[in-house]
């Protein structure tokens, strides 16, 4: 290790502790901050970052726990509990936000890739702000939470056929490659059964899984051997590898109930340090040049707005389901803050050469502005109108 790549990760790991700190003083999303600081990092940083390899590796793994936690998050109980009436509903937001998605790039003659920005959602920093405003546990925060975890899972699912189309094309390997995610899905389900079943005839093994605390900690192995089974299997079909991480943290919450201590563990050690680092990077391979870009701003700005006016026309569905009106205003601010997964949008689709740097920076900026925002907005809504 060179002695620059040393000072790096040494001022990476000082600002994973300290960034969260000050952010919660400006009251920013911690992942805002760390954003930021990674820009600045870039300034004194940016000729040798390509070279720094094991910062590279860090901020993968980050980046696969976060979604591997992403997928332990969603409430698969809650969603099965849910009238089928309330869950049609919730799909026909989606169905319309991705119409509206569709129409408005082709409206304004947008590329096709931002089809994906405007429907995509995750839940990533709406449950924090969830929990922050304390009405997790209020039928409306439930239903905040079912209707953006469907969304988070389409948005997945978009963003690895979107990659498929952007990567081959219309073609026999475009062809390929969806039947390597239908593969993916097929062989997930096979497994699940056949777990469902083994977890049946014996049951005193599911504490291996859930089990914290013990010499070997081995509900923390048993979840990385999980996530890694899945992560593998999504890159041996050519699929992105946070596919199989968000799935494999989906069926994990799909099997057992009673994992949130495992969860907090998990979270304790992903948080901890290596979410901050992916963050970090992604901050760090940020040109902070263009923010000086009054383009930049400008269209970042427009897509913060469009982001929301999309989430808008969606949740106007809701009001077949009799949602109080207080309630459906809110509902796209809550579905307008998908940091991680516009992040992850643009570094995906900068690594596949469909955005250039000033795209990706457009993009990146908008999920900044989007975090800083969306949850202030919702924060002081919330306030004032009646929940059930």
């Amino acid at each position: 290790m060179g002695k620059e790549e040393a000072i790096l990760l040494l001022i990476m790991s000082a600002g994973a502790f300290i960034i969260p700190i000050i952010s919660k003083r400006l009251l920013l999303p911690s992942a805002v901050g760390e954003i930021l600081f990674g820009m600045v990092l870039g300034i004194f940083f940016k000729g040798f970052i390509e070279e720094v390899h094991i910062l590279k590796f860090l901020g993968e793994f980050g980046f696969i726990i976060l979604m591997y936690l992403a997928g332990l998050e969603v409430d698969i109980e809650n969603i099965k509990k849910t009238p089928r009436f309330h869950l049609f509903g919730y799909t026909a937001v989606y169905v319309v936000i991705v119409i509206s998605s569709i129409l408005v790039v082709y409206y304004f003659r947008l590329p096709a890739i931002y089809i994906l920005v405007f429907l995509t959602t995750a839940i990533g920093l709406l449950y924090p702000v969830l929990k922050d405003t304390n009405i997790i546990s209020t039928k409306f925060g439930q239903r905040l939470l079912i209707i953006g975890s469907l969304g988070e899972v389409i948005s997945l699912v978009s963003i690895t056929i979107f990659a498929v189309y952007f990567e081959s094309g219309i073609s026999l390997q475009s062809l390929a490659h969806l039947l390597g995610l239908y593969i993916f899905f097929a062989t997930a389900y096979i497994m699940l059964r056949i777990f469902q079943l083994y977890l049946w005839w014996y049951p005193q093994i599911s504490k291996l899984f859930v089990q914290i605390g013990d010499t070997a900690e081995s509900g923390i192995r048993a979840n990385f051997v999980n996530m890694f089974v899945f992560v593998s299997l999504a890159s041996i079909l050519g699929l992105e590898p946070i596919i199989g991480a968000f799935f494999g943290g989906l069926l994990f919450a799909l099997v057992f109930k009673e994992r949130e201590q495992i969860k907090q563990r998990i979270a304790s050690f992903g948080y901890g340090f290596l979410i901050p680092v992916f963050f970090i990077e992604v901050g760090l391979r940020f040109n902070i040049k263009e923010l000086l870009n009054i383009d930049v701003l400008l269209k970042a700005l427009a897509l913060t707005a469009g982001i929301l006016f999309i989430k808008f026309a969606g949740s106007l569905i809701l009001v077949f389901l009799r949602i109080p009106i207080g309630q459906l205003i809110l509902t796209p601010v809550a579905l307008s803050m998908p940091l991680t997964l516009l992040v992850a949008v643009a570094t995906i689709f900068m690594g596949l050469g469909v955005l250039d740097n000033h795209q990706g920076a457009i993009i990146i900026f908008s999920a900044v502005i989007s975090a800083i925002i969306y949850p202030w907005i919702f924060k002081v809504m919330v306030k004032n109108i009646k929940l059930d």
